[in-house]
């Protein structure tokens, strides 16, 4: 390369003297100098720095996908695959230079005469751009599916009540997420693919499938000795589509092994074959307490109690365990309450959910406090240390109870 004219570049004349100022001899450097000047159009717009987390670079050197994610009102993430990282700009206290063509020790000339390679620098930054893994932001997820849940084949035709639904790639644009990740929570929150787009039930059809669900086992003791995966969908596929029926029986059913009984090894081998599900007992459980807390949103502990145990399936027993996350218990109050609080509506960022949270309720034990919070936690922070981070430790009535360290917001 060589260098404009206009500028004023070193010769090996002028790296000459620079050694000898030095007290350098010729013979300990390589024979190739690289001499640099900056450009007369300096370019700090047309391209920014981006330091890498290890996992990108493996990511990239792996062949996998590495994207930018969000709507443009939000703050920018990059995905790779399977990770989340925040993207925030950093500032560097030293000015760096860019010189696209600079040349390092193994790339310098090893011939035995000087000669001098002139490097122009076309760009000086003061900033970078770093990563942060960070929890994928998928509240936006469920307000997404929300907008249009599926309430039967029977609304579908209503434009009233359609609105936006969305395929995988469509999500993968607006959700700040990886696809493994986004694809972990459209399962957690029971979401299913109908006609090519990702769909939540209606929660009010959910409880109308669950009932015909309930009653065909109830009719035919599938309760006790498991459903039947195909004459359960044989029957119900006259009212519900197969696959919503299929979806329904996966979330609140387990695969199960039928128990057979008789001498007729032909037939106890038909009946190994049926692909049997059984009902999970604390699935059903929590389904029957959001289905009484929903609409109340408060309730008395005891009367919901009692309600609550006579609506389960006979033979099932309900217990506080079965709530995690669901409903939250005020035993200060008189009487004592129960109140419906979902974790997914609670907010994203750390510090606003310990605010909310500490508004709801002042003090906190270890155990009601961690199912709001269990799905903050990172590989360098788990609830203990979140707590010692946010919290006031004491002691109150012989339980550890933790309240703000600072003032609410």
């Amino acid at each position: 390369m060589e260098a404009n004219e206009s500028i004023n570049t070193r010769s090996l004349e002028d790296i000459a003297s620079v050694l000898d100022f030095a007290k350098l001899d010729r013979s300990e450097i390589k024979s190739e100098t690289q001499s640099v000047y900056f450009s007369e159009h300096l370019d700090s717009e047309s391209f920014r720095l981006l330091e890498l987390d290890k996992a990108v670079l493996e990511a990239i050197e792996n062949g996998e996908k590495v994207v930018l994610r969000g709507d443009k009102e939000d703050c920018a993430v990059l995905c790779t695959d399977s990770q989340t990282f925040e993207v925030k700009q950093g500032e560097i206290s030293n000015a760096m230079l860019i010189l696209p063509n600079i040349h390092f020790g193994p790339e310098l000339s090893t011939n035995d005469e000087p000669s001098v390679r002139y490097n122009e620098v076309n760009s000086v930054m003061h900033s970078f751009f770093e990563l942060r893994p960070v929890k994928p932001r998928l509240a936006k997820l469920r307000q997404l599916l929300e907008k249009n849940p599926y309430s039967g084949q029977a609304e579908e035709g209503d434009d009233d009540h359609q609105g936006k639904k969305f395929t995988f790639n469509e999500l993968l644009d607006l959700v700040q997420g990886s696809e493994n990740e986004i694809n972990t929570a459209l399962h957690k929150m029971q979401a299913l693919i109908i006609d090519g787009y990702w769909r939540v039930l209606d929660f009010d059809f959910l409880v109308q499938v669950m009932g015909h669900l309930l009653q065909l086992c109830d009719e035919n003791d599938w309760t006790h000795s498991g459903v039947p995966i195909e004459e359960c969908l044989n029957v119900l596929q006259e009212l519900y589509p197969r696959s919503v029926v299929e979806h329904v029986i996966h979330n609140f059913c387990d695969k199960a092994v039928p128990t057979v009984s008789g001498d007729d090894d032909e037939e106890n081998r038909m009946q190994i074959d049926i692909d049997y599900h059984k009902l999970n007992e604390d699935k059903v459980c929590r389904f029957f307490a959001e289905q009484i807390l929903k609409h109340a949103r408060k309730f008395n502990l005891s009367q919901f109690l009692s309600t609550w145990e006579k609506s389960v399936p006979e033979g099932m027993k309900t217990s506080l365990y079965q709530l995690e996350g669901l409903a939250l218990i005020d035993r200060d109050s008189t009487p004592e309450v129960i109140s419906y609080m979902t974790v997914d509506t609670l907010p994203e960022d750390m510090d606003e959910r310990f605010n909310f949270l500490f508004r709801m309720k002042e003090k906190w034990s270890l155990a009601d406090i961690t199912p709001y919070i269990k799905d903050l936690e990172t590989d360098k922070m788990d609830v203990t240390a979140m707590l010692t981070k946010v919290a006031r430790a004491s002691m109150s009535q012989g339980i550890k109870v933790y309240n703000s360290r600072k003032p609410l917001t």
